[in-house]
């Protein structure tokens, strides 16, 4: 199940992974089901939270395994500008994020 709040930032929720964003979901009595949460501001940067692995990185296009769930961000000028502790922050123009099995 899938919590998604439209507003300036579009927050979608993914997870048992403990974190500020599944406290939240659960407040809101939200269901959370998998393992990471994603946070699009705008389409000007996009925050995750559960990424395992790096799997490419490119400028119009990087991937990212969560789990058995691979999340394909594209978009134009993509930089990573901050990574650690399975968090990772992608800056640039985004303009789609995508999951698949």
């Amino acid at each position: 199940v899938r919590i998604l709040l439209h507003a300036a930032v579009s927050i979608i929720f993914f997870g048992v992974y403990m974190s500020f964003f599944k406290e939240v979901a659960d407040r809101l009595g939200g269901e959370s089901v998998g393992s990471y949460t994603v946070i699009n501001y705008g389409g000007e940067a996009v925050y995750m939270e559960g990424v395992k692995r790096i799997i490419s990185i490119a400028p119009e296009n990087m991937r990212f395994a969560c789990g058995s769930i691979k999340l394909t961000l594209s978009g134009e000028d993509l930089k990573v500008s901050e990574l650690g502790g399975g968090c990772v922050t992608v800056t640039g123009r985004v303009r789609s994020v995508s999951e698949e099995e």
